[in-house]
């Protein structure tokens, strides 16, 4: 197995929606609605994708002005490929690409907390959203 690490390949949408799906990622917004999808795949500023082969096995998505900042909007693994440090793979390869002046911005799902803990990420209080209508344009 020789697992590659990718910056912005090209991902088909079934791609991307067969890992997310295998890795218990689904949420609303992946829900019944290919046009919209695309069109986050398509207007994601920085992707750093994981293949086994031509299997994707990982995804982190960012969203980036490349000088300040960088949202990082998620990590996701294959289950099959946990526990080999490919999250921390994908966050090395964006600070990398990045480099150091840009700041790493992420909002943690309660479950991935333990892994940005032991991967050394400070935790940062001062965070707000404004959730998007479900359903909505």
């Amino acid at each position: 197995m020789t697992i590659s690490t990718r910056i912005n390949e090209p991902i088909k949408l079934n791609q991307f929606l067969n890992l997310y799906r295998q890795a218990n990622f689904v949420q609303d917004k992946w829900q019944d609605d290919p046009k919209r999808l695309q069109t986050m795949l398509d207007n994601t500023q920085l992707m750093v994708s994981l293949w086994d082969e031509a299997k994707l096995i990982g995804v982190a998505r960012c969203l980036t002005d490349f000088e300040d900042s960088c949202y990082l909007s998620e990590i996701v693994i294959h289950p099959d490929y946990r526990g080999q440090h490919l999250g921390e793979q994908l966050i090395k390869t964006i600070r990398s690409y990045l480099g150091d002046r840009v700041s790493l911005i992420l909002r943690a799902d309660h479950a991935a907390i333990g892994f940005y803990k032991r991967i050394g990420l400070p935790r940062v209080d001062d965070l707000y959203r404004l959730n998007r209508k479900v359903g909505g344009q």
